[in-house]
């Protein structure tokens, strides 16, 4: 039997335990650390769009001023998320 160690990608902790199953069979963690802002994670994303990464990228392509269907086609994702992580990283309006 092994053992890997799970690390938050936010806290870098060790406290991550199983959690359910996504309906395609992935293992989802959980993040028990008191502090941390990431309670649900995956190690491995199977959908593009879900990555952090993929996802900085849709936010800085966003502000050099690219579109958002020049983005979908350059990242390999679907404009359709493009605009939901956009809506979702929208900055707060300046009052």
């Amino acid at each position: 039997m092994a053992i890997i160690e799970v690390h938050c990608p936010d806290c870098q902790g060790l406290h991550a335990i199983k959690a359910e199953r996504q309906a395609n069979g992935a293992q989802r963690y959980r993040c028990q650390h008191p502090a941390c802002q990431r309670t649900i994670f995956q190690l491995d994303y199977s959908i593009k769009g879900h990555l952090p990464e993929t996802q900085r990228q849709i936010v800085a392509l966003a502000l050099n001023g690219s579109g958002v269907r020049d983005t979908a086609r350059v990242l390999g994702v679907s404009p359709v998320t493009v605009i939901k992580v956009l809506k979702k990283k929208a900055l707060p309006s300046a009052q």
